[in-house]
């Protein structure tokens, strides 16, 4: 007897190369099977997904979710699993003097599975988490800096099952030298954000993470993906050729549809696709991990390209692979049931601009370990 059966749905799970209609068992906890014709007899829960998209449950790369610490922080529950984020990371919002806090009352209290990465910065993002504040210069950097190496490597030993990497922000180039002697050190994935380029991709190696990279923000002359002729610059066909990691990370300030298209067009895709949830775009322009996805359907990703950025991409990049972001037979019993719907939805990039897309992408019912939590 298992605990639930969701039946004939489309099952889209691209670790595994499959597309097509089955049945997925769940049974304490995990996956149990995954096939056609599988006998729901008995089970607790069966789920007509007819019509519906059954895929692994979705991972958000890039939230701010430190909720009841800093203003900038969502709800994880409510903003993201409830959305279809089963998995999300936090993408820097506390350092090595506050993540402490965050460990134990949010992580441990959370529905939400979360991971963490620390910030370079010691504080965190605590320049953002009062209201109508002015954000610091991604240019020079803050005229101080609070960084500390040492304590930044120990507080990632000490908690090697929640910090899986390190993030730099806005601390100029200086910041992103300390945040790579720190990864190194630490023997973990560093992600930066995506300006003072092409300088900082020459410090991101194999299995790193650039965020924001379809901003269309201009820090410096030739910053982001583009150059001033709306040519990608040839160091990010570099980066990707070394295994760098491209993400979206859409934010309130960081998806531009023209900065998009082009990128695409000239063959940057991005291989994970995230929100940058946080108190300034949850309520638009991103407002959650499907809606963000749709966009990306509307720019001519297929689905299994974006399901796979939010899966089992993902999945890997955070060294979760064959646990979250898949079907497999004993995986983590996450799943996410969406609906493809069709018409004509407006869409805003960060700039303020619409388009109208054919499609999106909405989450029906949300499964976290075995579990219907939404």
């Amino acid at each position: 007897m298992y605990d639930i059966v969701i039946k004939n749905g489309l099952v889209v799970d691209p670790s595994q190369g499959i597309k097509e209609v089955m049945n997925v068992a769940i049974l304490d906890g995990k996956i149990a099977d995954l096939r056609r014709g599988i006998n729901s007899t008995g089970a607790r829960h069966v789920i007509d997904a007819s019509g519906l998209i059954v895929a692994p449950g979705l991972i958000d790369l890039h939230v701010h979710c430190c909720y009841g610490i800093a203003h900038i922080a969502v709800n994880p529950d409510l903003a993201c699993l409830a959305k279809g984020s089963t998995t999300v990371v936090d993408a820097g919002s506390t350092g090595e003097l506050n993540f402490i806090g965050f460990k134990k009352y949010v992580i441990g209290s959370a529905e939400t599975r979360i991971y963490a990465l620390i910030n370079i910065e010691s504080q965190g993002m605590i320049e953002f988490s009062r209201p109508n504040q002015k954000w610091p210069s991604l240019i020079t950097g803050r005229d101080e800096m609070f960084i500390n190496v040492d304590g930044t490597v120990e507080e990632i030993k000490r908690n090697r099952n929640i910090i899986i990497g390190i993030k730099w922000a806005h601390h100029g180039i200086k910041g992103v030298e300390l945040a790579r002697e720190a990864a190194d050190r630490a023997q973990c994935l560093l992600m930066a954000e995506n300006h003072l380029q092409p300088e900082t991709l020459k410090y991101m190696k194999k299995g790193d993470v650039i965020t924001h990279l379809y901003h269309g923000l201009k820090m410096g002359q030739h910053d982001g993906l583009l150059d001033a002729d709306g040519n990608v610059q040839p160091e990010f066909f570099d980066a990707v050729k070394r295994g760098v990691v491209l993400d979206v990370g859409h934010g309130a300030a960081s998806f531009k549809w023209s900065v998009a298209r082009r990128g695409i067009e000239q063959g940057i895709k991005p291989n994970t696709i995230s929100t940058d949830l946080h108190s300034g775009s949850y309520n638009g322009p991103a407002y959650d991990l499907p809606t963000v996805m749709s966009k990306f359907l509307h720019l001519g990703l297929s689905l299994e390209e974006v399901i796979n950025a939010t899966t089992a991409k993902p999945a890997e990049v955070i060294g979760k692979k064959d646990v979250l972001g898949t079907l497999k037979i004993g995986a983590c019993g996450d799943v996410t049931i969406l609906k493809l719907e069709e018409g004509r939805f407006p869409l805003e990039d960060t700039s303020g601009e619409w388009e109208i897309c054919k499609q999106r992408l909405r989450t029906v019912k949300v499964i976290k370990d075995g579990r219907i939590v939404f």
